[in-house]
C-alpha cells in the first residue's frame, strides 16, 4: 500500500505508485496493491475486516514514518472500538479453518490450515481489540493465554514459518500447501529427518496452536448477551460434572479418574461444547487405570455419539489422556499415509471411520439395516482399531493390527467372543472391498472363497458396515457408486451362501447392466462406440466389437492417443463372441467433442483392422508426456490361482502413467494370452489393474515358469525406457 496525503492526489501519487509497482510486477512477483489516503484506508477498514487486520500489522518500508504511525494508531483504536464485532469475525474465520487442521491433513496448508500461521496471527489481531499493548501481551494481561502459551505460540510461528519459507524455495511458488511430493525436499532443507518426521512435528505444532486458539475464541468471541445467556444455563449434568460458560467441566472437589473424564467427554460431545481447558489440564498426568464394565461402557458411549465426539476425543489426546487409556494410540498419532486417496493422518482417519459407522447405525435403508444387526460396540471398536497396526514394525498393518486389537480389547475387558471377532475384523478389514473390486463376481469360486473366509453372518454384517464406514472416511477416491454396488453385491451373494448354503451361476450387477444396456449394439455384431457424460464428472466410452486377440490393448491405446485418461475400465464378453469394453476417464485436453469422438471411432476401426500403427504412435506419446517419478514408483505383479477354476488372476500394482492399461494389455497380446475379464481402477497416483487370463488354448496359467515370465515382462515394460515394443 502506498499511503499519501490528499495534497498529492492525482498525477504525482499515481506516478509514484507506478514507479513502485511496475518493477515488482516485471520481476514476476505477485502482490496486491493499493493507493490510499489515511482517511480512505480507515473508511474501508470500517467495512472490511481483512483491510482492518492488515492495517493493524502495518510496518513502514520507506517514506514518512509519522504518516504511517498516525494511521496505525487510528486503525488499532478502531479495532478496540469495534472489539466484539472484530473478535466475532476472527473467531468465525478460525472455526472455518478448523475443517482443514494441519495436525490431521496429509497435505497441510501451513498458513490457512487450523493450527497454522493465520491462527497465530488472528490471536495477535485479537490482542489489539483489548488494549494498546496489543498482540499476545494483551491476551496474557486479560488472562486469556498463559505465559507458557506465549512461548508455545512463538516457537510454533518460527517452525511453521521455516517450513513455509523452505516450501517456497523448493517449489519456486507462493503455495502454502505442503504436498506429498514436496515433503521430502522440505524435510531435507530443514534437517528434519524424513518427511514423516517433518509432518508429525508440524502436527504437534498445529495441535498446540489449535488447542490454545480454540480456548481463546470460546472465551473471547461470544458477545456479552450470549455470555449472560450461557451463565444462566449453568447446571450440573451429573454428579461432579457441570455445564458452565459454554464448556463442560469437572468440579474441583470431584474425584479425578478415567471414568468421570469419559462421562464428561460424552456430555461435552452431546451438547456440542468443549471440555474446559482447566478440566483437561488436570488430566494431563492421568494414570492408566484398570478397565471395568462401567469405564468401557462410557468409552463406547462416547464413540457412539459420532462426529460430534471427534473434537472432544482429540482434546483428550492433546493432554495425553487418550494415550493413557490406549497406549497403542501413540503409534498412529499424526502418522501420515502416503497415498493420494487418504485425506487424513491415521489417527484422524480412525476417528472419522468411527463417526461414519455411527452414522450408518442411524441410517435408513440397506446399509443401516445391516449395521443394526451387529453388536454396536464391536462395530465401533473395530472401526477405531482397524488401522491401529500402522506404525508398528510388521509390514502388514492388518496382521500387526489384529494382534494389537486382541491386546487392547482384552485390556478393555471384552468377552472372549468379542475379542476374537474384533481381531478377525481388523485382520480382514480390506477383504470385502478388495474381493469386490479385484475379483470377478460372476465366478462361483469368488463367492465361495470369500464365504469361507468370513464363516458366519455376524462377521459378514460387521465387515460390510466397517467397509462402508472405512471407505467413506478415506475420501471420495475410495468410495463411489460403482464400488458401493460391487461391495453390496458381494455381501448379498455371500449372505445368501451363508444363510442357505447354495451358490448359483450369476452375472455381476455391473456386467448385467452393461450387457442389457448395449444389447442392441451387441446384436448388430459390428464395431460401435458410444459415449456418456456421467454424474461424477467422468466420461464413459463403451466399445462393442467382435472379440479378437489384443482388442483391449488396441482400444486402450487409441484412447490414450487422444488424451483420454482412463480411471476405470471393465471388459466383458458375451456368449455370441462379441466383446464389450467400458472405459471411464477424463478428457485431459478437452478435445472430445462430437468431432473428437468420431475421430476416436475411426481410429479404433483402423487400429483393429491393422491400418493404424497404434503402438508406434503411443510409444511416441508416452515418451513425450511420461510422468516425472514421485512417491511410490514400484511395480508389483501378483497372481491368484484359487480365485477361478478357468483363469489365472493377475494383479498389477503400479504408478499411474500415460497409456498404462494399453502397455499392460500389450504384454498379454505378445505372450498370446487371452484376457477374459478386466477390472481397472485408479487410486490417487497408483493403479490396481486386475486381469483374468488364459493361454492360447483356453487353459488356466499355472506353470511357475510361465507366471515368472509374465511377471518379468510386465515389470520390464512398465519400468524400461522402451515402453511398448
Amino acid at each position: 500500500m502506498l499511503v499519501h496525503e490528499g495534497s498529492v492526489r492525482g498525477g504525482v501519487a499515481e506516478a509514484a505508485a507506478r514507479a513502485l509497482w511496475y518493477p515488482l510486477w516485471d520481476a514476476g512477483l505477485v502482490l496486491g496493491n493499493a493507493l490510499r489516503t489515511p482517511k480512505e484506508a480507515l473508511t474501508l477498514a470500517r467495512e472490511d475486516i481483512d483491510t482492518l487486520t492488515g492495517l493493524m500489522d502495518m510496518r513502514v518500508v520507506i517514506g514518512d514514518v509519522a504518516l504511517v504511525d498516525d494511521l496505525l494508531r487510528d486503525a488499532r483504536e478502531l479495532a478496540r472500538k469495534r472489539g466484539p464485532r472484530v473478535t466475532e469475525a476472527l473467531a468465525l474465520a478460525a472455526w472455518t479453518r478448523a475443517e482443514r487442521p494441519i495436525a490431521e491433513m496429509l497435505e497441510p496448508n501451513l498458513k490457512e490450515g487450523a493450527g497454522g500461521l493465520r491462527d497465530i496471527q488472528a490471536l495477535e489481531w485479537a490482542g489489539w481489540t483489548l488494549d494498546d499493548r496489543g498482540r499476545l501481551a494483551a491476551l496474557t494481561s486479560a488472562g486469556l493465554v498463559a505465559p507458557d502459551d506465549v512461548e508455545v505460540l512463538t516457537s510454533a510461528r518460527a517452525r511453521l514459518l521455516d517450513a513455509r519459507v523452505e516450501l517456497h524455495r523448493v517449489t519456486g511458488t507462493r503455495s502454502d500447501v505442503l504436498t506429498l511430493q514436496e515433503q521430502d525436499a522440505v524435510a531435507a532443507a530443514l534437517d528434519a529427518g524424513d518427511a514423516d518426521d517433518l509432518i508429525r512435528d508440524l502436527a504437534s505444532v498445529g495441535r498446540s496452536v489449535t488447542w490454545i486458539s480454540g480456548d481463546v475464541w470460546r472465551r473471547l468471541a461470544p458477545g456479552r448477551r450470549r455470555a449472560r445467556r450461557l451463565a444462566r444455563r449453568e447446571r450440573e449434568l451429573e454428579g461432579g460434572i457441570w455445564a458452565r460458560a459454554g464448556a463442560v467441566e469437572i468440579a474441583e472437589d470431584a474425584p479425578l479418574d478415567a471414568s468421570i473424564l469419559l462421562r464428561a467427554a460424552g456430555h461435552a460431545a452431546r451438547l456440542g461444547r468443549p471440555l474446559s481447558r482447566a478440566t483437561l489440564e488436570r488430566f494431563r498426568e492421568l494414570e492408566p487405570a484398570p478397565w471395568d464394565p462401567e469405564l468401557r461402557a462410557a468409552f463406547v458411549a462416547l464413540l457412539r455419539i459420532g462426529r460430534a465426539a471427534i473434537p472432544v476425543v482429540e482434546s483428550l489426546d492433546q493432554v495425553g489422556a487418550l494415550a493413557a487409556l490406549l497406549p497403542e494410540w501413540v503409534h498412529v498419532r499424526a502418522r501420515p499415509q502416503r497415498n493420494a486417496y487418504h485425506r487424513f493422518t491415521v489417527d484422524r482417519h480412525l476417528l472419522e471411520a468411527v463417526a461414519e459407522c455411527g452414522a450408518i447405525l442411524d441410517e435408513r435403508g440397506f446399509d443401516g439395516d445391516v449395521a443394526r444387526r451387529t453388536r454396536p460396540e464391536l462395530l465401533l471398536l473395530g472401526a477405531l482399531l482397524h488401522d491401529i497396526g500402522k506404525g508398528l514394525p510388521d509390514d502388514d498393518h492388518s496382521v500387526s493390527g489384529a494382534a494389537a486389537a486382541r491386546t487392547i480389547t482384552a485390556r478393555l475387558g471384552l468377552d472372549a467372543h468379542g475379542i476374537d471377532v474384533i481381531a478377525w475384523l481388523v485382520r480382514h478389514h480390506l477383504l470385502l472391498a478388495d474381493t469386490a473390486t479385484r475379483r470377478d463376481l460372476t465366478v462361483d469360486e469368488t463367492i465361495i472363497r470369500f464365504g469361507r473366509a468370513v464363516r458366519d453372518t455376524e462377521r459378514l454384517d460387521l465387515l460390510y458396515a466397517l467397509t462402508v464406514g472405512d471407505s467413506r472416511a478415506t475420501g471420495p477416491a475410495a468410495w463411489g457408486r460403482s464400488k458401493a454396488a460391487l461391495v453390496r453385491q458381494l455381501y448379498v451373494e455371500a449372505d445368501r451362501l451363508l444363510e442357505e448354503g447354495v451358490v448359483g451361476a450369476r452375472l455381476s450387477d455391473e456386467r448385467r447392466e452393461a450387457l442389457e444396456k448395449h444389447r442392441d449394439l451387441l446384436s448388430q455384431r459390428q464395431l460401435a462406440v458410444t459415449w456418456d457424460d456421467r454424474d461424477d464428472e467422468l466420461l464413459e466410452c463403451t466399445v462393442v466389437a467382435p472379440d479378437r486377440p489384443g482388442m483391449l490393448a488396441t482400444v486402450a491405446g487409441v484412447l490414450a492417443l487422444h488424451g483420454f485418461d482412463i480411471r476405470a475400465a471393465s471388459a466383458y464378453g458375451d456368449e455370441t463372441g462379441m466383446a464389450l469394453e467400458v472405459y471411464r476417464g477424463v478428457d485431459t485436453f478437452e478435445r472430445l467433442d462430437d468431432g473428437g469422438r468420431a475421430t476416436i471411432e475411426r481410429d479404433i476401426d483402423g487400429a483393429l483392422a491393422g491400418r493404424l500403427p497404434v503402438r508406434e504412435r503411443l510409444d511416441q506419446r508416452i515418451r513425450r508426456y511420461r510422468r516425472t517419478p514421485t512417491g511410490d514408483d514400484t511395480v508389483e505383479v501378483r497372481f491368484d490361482l484359487d480365485a477361478s477354476t478357468t483363469a489365472t488372476v493377475c494383479e498389477v500394482h503400479a504408478p499411474d502413467d500415460v497409456g498404462l492399461l494399453a502397455r499392460i494389455a500389450a504384454v498379454f497380446t505378445d505372450l498370446e494370452l487371452d484376457v477374459t475379464a478386466a477390472l481397472v481402477s485408479t487410486l490417487g497416483e497408483r493403479v490396481v489393474d486386475v486381469f483374468y487370463v488364459r493361454d492360447v488354448y483356453g487353459a488356466k496359467l499355472t506353470e511357475p515358469l510361465a507366471l515368472d515370465r509374465l511377471r518379468a515382462t510386465i515389470v520390464a515394460r512398465l519400468t524400461a525406457d522402451t515402453l511398448l515394443t
